[in-house]
């Protein structure tokens, strides 16, 4: 199965059959090493991403704050609002991500009796990667 079933915390609160069909309905993405999936303050293509295999690199303001892996998401703010990318994600290996639509997501999450709760850790987890880096 996918890296979702590991626990993500923008999943918890939806049963197994929600997070199928999430699954489902999310596209698989694949790019090569040196490649951008999003530019620093490009307006937000309402998508998240769920690194399958392979790693990117976060910059902010031209300086590298991250690395992320299999497992890890990145531009999840755009699930929840249409501001612009925070950061530039750069792959610096062949990398393969799961796309995931923001209709996609409210749709679920409005459904689940915890939408305000993977909302609020959505917002609190942007502003802890935005203040701290």
């Amino acid at each position: 199965m996918t890296a979702v079933s590991n626990g993500l915390y923008i999943f918890e609160g939806l049963t197994q059959k929600e997070i199928a069909y999430f699954i489902m309905m999310s596209e698989t993405l694949q790019f090569n090493s040196g490649a951008t999936i999003m530019s620093e303050w490009d307006a937000s293509d309402n998508r998240a991403y769920l690194i399958e295999s392979g790693s990117v690199d976060v910059y902010r303001k031209g300086t590298k704050i991250s690395t992320l892996h299999a497992g890890d998401i990145f531009g999840e703010i755009a699930l929840i609002t249409n501001d612009s990318r925070s950061a530039q994600v750069v792959c610096n290996s062949p990398t393969e991500v799961l796309a995931f639509s923001k209709d996609e997501f409210m749709m679920l999450c409005q459904h689940s009796d915890t939408y305000e709760e993977i909302k609020q850790k959505i917002l609190a987890r942007v502003k802890e990667n935005f203040y701290n880096k």
